[in-house]
This record gives structure tokens, C-alpha cells and sequence, in this order.
């Protein structure tokens, strides 16, 4: 029996190519025009982290990792490229976490609710299960991003990328468990990628796949044997609930 349900947030609650891609487009044009990187350097940082002129790709940093470490490895590319072309870097690595951090708050980010997110999350609701979302993003973006597409109400928990360690090690969902009362037997969660299946079975949790909109994630899932659903309403009937 299904009690508790934890939810990823990008790719799954929120659409997150689109999000995503206008963040770090102005992340590199900040770049560009406050700091005057170079644009050798700008095209290194893009590839880094896999974003593309028009998207992002498949297997991009972007989606895995935490601001602190996305900014840890954007500083560690201008520190090679300052050491092989002379050139004088005029920002810290928390320069570049602030940034970051700012520009995800933009009121000119983006960010769009998955389509049936809103009316299904509403019927969990008042079903009485309990609701949490387990991010590697901070808290403040988790609750603007929430409360741009008018989800926040229905959650019981927020674990984000600031709360001990990250995805896939199993504490956001401890933590979700123990703050709401639900047994890692009794916590479904629900995930667009591999780290949430990973995640899920380092929790002892059940675990449903939601198909992203590039086609990786939901071979992965296939390939896996692993269920999943096109469309969020799915997962009411695929256990019950």
C-alpha cells in the first residue's frame, strides 16, 4: 500500500528543458557582457555543461548536478583556461554560484507545470497521501518554480540540493518518511531519470518513471524493465491510488 509519494522536480513536476536553457543562456551572457569571457572560454563552458544553441542535451550537467557543483565545475574549466592562455579570471567560484542562484530566480525564468501535474497532485491531495519533492536544486528556486505553477499547496515536504546529500543517496527520502510518517515500503517515487530509479532503490521505495521529452530516459527505463508512464495521471491506476 502506497502512503507517501515523492516527487522529482524537473522533467517531471516542471518542464525543465525549456527552464533550464533560459537559466544557463543567461548564466553565459552574464558571462559575456559582465566579466568579458572570452569567447573560446564561453564555448568550453556551453559544452560543459550540454547546452546547446536550441536545447540541452541528453546526458546534460545540468540535470544531475547541484548550482554548487555546476559552478565548481564552470570555475574549474576557466582555471584551465586561464593557466593555458594567461588569461586573468575576474570571479570566484561563489561568484559564479551567486550568479547562477540569481538568475534562477528571474521572474523571467520559464517555468511551465508537465501537463495533468496540477489536477493529478490535487487528487493525491485529497486522497490524503502524503507529498514531497526531492530536488538537487535549492530551496528557493524549488519553491519559486512551485509557486509560479501554483503547485506549492500540495506538498508536505521539500527536500532540495542544500539539504546533506544529493540524489541518488537516499536522505531526502529518509527524511521524507520520517517527517510524514510513511515506511520506505509504503514511498512511491516518481522521477524522470536513472538517479531517480536509483534513489528510489537505495530508499527501498517503489518507483514509477515519467518519459521525458528527449527519448534516453525512456529507453533507459525500458531497458531496465522498469515502469513507466507517459503522463502523469498514469500513475494513479498503475498502483491503485
Amino acid at each position: 500500500m502506497i502512503t507517501g509519494i515523492l516527487f522529482d522536480k524537473d522533467g517531471t513536476l516542471i518542464e525543465f528543458h525549456a527552464t533550464q536553457h533560459s537559466i544557463y543562456a543567461a548564466v553565459l551572457a552574464h558571462l559575456k557582457d559582465d566579466y568579458q569571457v572570452p569567447e573560446p572560454l564561453l564555448q568550453r563552458l556551453s559544452e560543459k555543461l550540454g547546452h546547446l544553441p536550441d536545447r540541452l542535451t541528453p546526458d546534460s550537467l545540468i540535470q544531475f548536478s547541484t548550482n554548487e557543483q555546476i559552478a565548481q565545475a564552470l570555475f574549474d574549466a576557466c582555471q584551465r583556461y586561464a593557466q593555458e592562455r594567461g588569461w586573468q579570471r575576474p570571479f570566484a567560484a561563489n561568484d559564479l554560484l551567486e550568479l547562477i542562484e540569481r538568475l534562477s530566480l528571474s521572474e523571467d525564468v520559464p517555468y511551465v507545470a508537465l501537463p495533468h501535474v496540477p489536477e493529478t497532485l490535487a487528487y493525491l491531495r485529497e486522497k490524503d497521501y502524503r507529498l514531497g519533492v526531492a530536488t538537487v536544486d535549492t530551496r528557493a528556486a524549488t519553491v519559486a518554480g512551485l509557486k509560479k505553477t501554483g503547485i506549492l499547496e500540495y506538498f508536505d515536504y521539500l527536500g532540495t540540493g542544500e539539504d546533506a546529500k544529493p540524489k541518488p543517496d537516499p536522505y531526502l527520502a529518509d527524511e521524507f518518511c520520517r517527517r510524514c510518517g510513511v515506511l520506505p515500503a509504503e514511498l512511491l517515487v516518481v522521477g524522470d531519470g536513472e538517479n531517480d530509479l536509483l534513489f528510489a532503490r537505495n530508499a527501498g521505495a517503489h518507483f514509477i518513471g515519467i518519459d521525458a521529452a528527449d527519448e534516453s530516459a525512456s529507453s533507459f527505463f525500458r531497458e531496465a524493465g522498469q515502469r513507466s508512464a507517459a503522463d502523469m495521471r498514469e500513475i494513479i491506476d498503475a498502483f491503485g491510488l
